[in-house]
């Protein structure tokens, strides 16, 4: 993980709570259990091309 996702994460993990009411049900439980394990591991959490791109379209709908 790059210092620029571990920021965005971190950002994310802020300003999730603001917007969650407009994410999905599917979206906050991957949205907790993504920031589960990244406040678990920090810069060694491990995350996929696809886990990417979904964190792409949330932090688009839970960051304003």
């Amino acid at each position: 993980m790059t210092q620029k996702e571990f920021d965005w994460l971190k950002k994310l993990e802020k300003e999730v709570d603001k917007n969650w009411d407009d994410l999905t049900k599917g979206e906050k439980t991957f949205t907790e259990n993504l920031l589960e394990r990244f406040r678990k591991w920090g810069m060694k959490t491990m995350i996929s091309k696809r886990e990417w791109e979904i964190i792409t379209e949330i932090s688009d709908k839970a960051i304003m």
